[in-house]
């Protein structure tokens, strides 16, 4: 049995390595608790990105809409060309043709390499939603700088992987291939492709209608709902 002495010699020994460890699992638990580190924001985009299309289109679905453009693809954009006021959608079963998108002409906002291309998938069906990944070509503009296009055309692609192309060049037409219902134009501006991540995108040399009817200078950034249209690129500019 040990003395009182003894005792409290051995109480001084153990209390401070009990002490220390309370404090760890006390850090511990507050590191669980705290919410996760904000993702870094992607580095300055230095690619000069256009409109993918001729003539005057509209934005249908933006970023982060909740619907299909969330998780990686939360900065996508989805576009059709513009009709009359009042105009009303294809009935069930209608052709294809019948699209104010099928078959329009999809051009290289930039110059680039093709690093990714998918052109063998059938076009479904409208208001059917596909069962593969569809038609789809990705071009490399600079390092972490990428553009995508889906559900393009069956039969429309005639690019190869390594490809260069130049800005305005066809690489596609519109179609309805891959999970859309309707024919429209998906494009994503991506920082990977292994796995497919989007980040925002800043667009130039476009023009945005304005409420009361003017067109007005594009700010970089397309929103939901917005008619678009492409300009050209002052002289001298690269």
């Amino acid at each position: 049995m040990r003395s009182s002495g003894e005792r409290a010699r051995l109480a001084a020994f153990l209390a401070p390595p009990l002490i220390a460890a309370a404090v760890v699992l006390a850090a511990r638990a507050g590191a669980a608790d705290a919410p996760p580190a904000p993702p870094a924001p992607p580095p300055t985009q230095v690619t000069r990105l256009g409109l993918p299309f001729d003539g005057i289109w509209g934005v249908i679905q933006g970023f982060d809409s909740g619907d299909s453009h969330v998780g990686y693809a939360a900065f996508a954009l989805d576009f059709v060309p513009a009709q009359r006021a009042g105009a009303r959608p294809p009935p069930r079963g209608a052709p294809l043709t019948r699209f104010a998108c099928y078959g329009r002409p999809v051009l290289a906002p930039a110059g680039g390499r093709v690093v990714v291309v998918a052109r063998h998938a059938r076009d479904w069906p409208a208001y059917v939603k596909g069962k593969d990944e569809g038609n789809f070509v990705i071009l490399e503009h600079a390092p972490g700088e990428y553009t995508e296009f889906r559900h393009l055309q069956a039969g429309s692609v005639r690019l190869a992987r390594g490809e260069l192309v130049r800005r305005g060049q066809l690489i596609g037409r519109c179609g309805n291939s891959g999970n859309a219902t309707t024919p429209h134009l998906h494009v994503g501006f991506l920082s990977s492709i292994h796995p497919i991540t989007t980040r925002p995108m800043v667009l130039s040399d476009y023009e945005v209608l304005a409420s009361g009817g003017a067109w007005r200078p594009g700010d970089g950034a397309l929103r939901e709902g917005d008619l678009v249209r492409p300009v050209a690129r002052p002289r001298g500019e690269p």
